[in-house]
């Protein structure tokens, strides 16, 4: 059931199954990733708005099997350690789904001090720039940092973001499926994950 439901997901997602194995890896991994990725910053963007947490689990396969946990039976890591590493720092930037045709630019704070910040968010494909800008984000709190219009078709939009002298970078992948698995893995590329 569990393999099933993987090659199913990865249909869906990337409109058909690989037959490399190294190609239905990543592309497996990467819809798990994505999905976890989006949970969480579902989530944490709409902090203390309409939701306040979330927890997930299975962290690590307890023998070798197809799952959603993040490390493997060996202890290797998954591209989902990678997505949620990245979306769980104390301070992160994130774009949530379109509101009123514009994609919500935020920026969330779990710490007991407030930061400020510089964004960039660029169009992977054509590395056009998108939005470039400075945040605030108060004590334990978000802040939606900018509307940015919702783009047509398919695509990444990368975020690149500063905050207390250190570069993070985060993605949000945008249209709808069935997404060519070169074209993301083309997106994706130089994402520091």
């Amino acid at each position: 059931p569990r393999n099933n439901l993987m090659t199913n997901q990865v249909r869906l997602v990337f409109g058909e199954v690989p037959e490399s194995l190294d190609d239905f890896i990543f592309a497996s991994q990467s819809v798990q990733a994505e999905a976890m990725k989006y949970f969480v910053e579902m989530w944490r963007g709409h902090k203390f708005a309409d939701k306040t947490g979330i927890l997930w689990w299975n962290l690590r396969d307890g023998w070798p099997i197809l799952s959603d946990a993040i490390t493997d039976y060996y202890g290797g890591k998954k591209i989902a350690y990678a997505f949620l590493r990245n979306v769980q720092r104390d301070v992160c930037v994130m774009i949530n789904d379109p509101v009123d045709g514009k994609y919500q630019l935020i920026a969330v704070n779990d710490n007991l001090v407030g930061h400020e910040g510089s964004v960039r968010v660029t169009d992977a494909a054509s590395g056009k720039t998108v939005y470039k800008g400075r945040f605030t984000v108060p004590v334990n709190g978000r802040t939606v940092i900018a509307g940015i219009p919702e783009r047509e078709g398919q695509g990444m939009l990368k975020i690149e973001y500063t905050v207390d002298g250190c570069s993070y970078t985060n993605h949000y992948l945008y249209g709808s499926a069935p997404f060519s698995l070169d074209d993301y893995r083309s997106w994706g590329s130089g994402l520091d994950y």
